[in-house]
């Protein structure tokens, strides 16, 4: 049996093999690069803050100003509740103030004539004051007469009434002081009532401002199913606004990608409503956490681990808020799916 030699040349087709697999190495490694470097997802959306329409006071709906998917303008008025019960609540309020302040005007004429009185009480008390000391002079003065019989003892003893009186007089007159200061009082309860009735009317007329509903801000109308008539309820939204002010894309990027971006960093957009038209934007944001499917609703007062195990780990993913700059209005619909570039893409060349 004859033996046969390899050549001791290399085959083509060898060469050609590693050639490829090298090439294929180096551009998977670069692919791979290029992705870690430039993340970009295709599952983002358009989004953008929304307002619930609603006022804080019910009643019926009597004047419905816009559409559904109307555009409307900062300040423009939106709907207006029937103001009338809110307005008889305000007059009510306005005579309330108004008896209020009278009874605060009574109560300082009171006060003024219960200070003049008190002035004539303590006037009373001085003179009664005076009377006694006066009357215990005259006992001092007739005691050492009466004592030697220079004087009669009626005398004497009449002196000593006339001071036990006017000790009594004194007594009263003081009595009758403390009384009159105490009943003087102040205006702190008719002041504090007026100013009750001062704020019942301001919160009265808040609530009847609160009967005319305008847009906070530009937007777009939606969700409105109702006509002029309506009874709403205090808080009830009417319907939703979506405010026109920024326009963003979420993009949700794997968190092995996360690392390279930054708020601030270019960003490329297309929404699928024309996949060919390029936005531009920025990296407004990045999300700090995630709802994890394991402890959704569990308490976490011990660790859950699961009993399985998954040989396939899937690498969570947060979302990266871009916010858009100057786009096309018709490019913008809250919820329509987009693709996002980040630090690459047409719009950042």
């Amino acid at each position: 049996m004859r033996r046969i030699k390899m050549s001791g040349k290399t085959p083509v087709g060898l060469l050609i093999a590693a050639v490829c697999i090298v090439a294929a190495t180096v551009l998977g490694i670069h692919v791979a690069n290029e992705d870690s470097a430039h993340p970009s997802s295709d599952s983002g959306s358009i989004d953008a803050e929304i307002v619930h329409m609603a006022s804080t006071v019910g009643g019926r709906l009597v004047d419905l100003r816009v559409r559904v998917n109307q555009e409307v303008r900062r300040g423009e008025v939106l709907y207006r509740l029937d103001p009338e019960p809110y307005d008889l609540t305000v007059r009510q309020a306005q005579a309330n103030l108004a008896l209020a302040q009278a009874e605060v005007e009574n109560q300082r004429r009171l006060v003024a004539v219960k200070t003049a009185s008190a002035a004539v009480a303590q006037a009373q008390t001085v003179r009664a004051r005076t009377n006694r000391d006066l009357a215990a002079r005259t006992v001092e003065r007739l005691s050492p007469l009466a004592g030697h019989a220079y004087i009669p003892l009626q005398q004497y003893d009449q002196a000593r009434v006339a001071l036990h009186d006017a000790e009594i007089s004194l007594e009263q007159a003081q009595q009758q002081e403390v009384a009159a200061q105490t009943a003087i009082g102040d205006l702190k309860s008719a002041l504090a009532t007026q100013d009750a009735a001062s704020a019942a009317l301001d919160h009265a007329r808040y609530e009847l401002r609160q009967t005319v509903v305008v847009a906070p801000t530009d937007g777009y109308v939606t969700s409105l199913y109702v006509k002029p008539g309506e009874i709403l309820a205090p808080s009830q939204v009417l319907f939703t606004l979506v405010a026109n002010d920024a326009w963003f894309a979420n993009a949700n990027i794997r968190e092995v990608d996360l690392r390279p971006i930054r708020p601030g960093d270019c960003a490329t957009v297309y929404s699928m409503i024309d996949r060919h038209a390029a936005i531009h934007g920025h990296v407004d944001s990045i999300g700090w956490g995630v709802l994890s499917a394991d402890s959704a609703g569990l308490p976490r007062a011990l660790p859950l681990v699961p009993r399985e195990m998954d040989w396939v780990h899937v690498a969570q993913r947060f979302p990266v808020r871009v916010r858009l700059d100057q786009a096309d209005p018709a490019l913008l619909r809250l919820g329509a799916t987009a693709t996002v570039e980040i630090r690459h893409g047409a719009a950042c060349r």
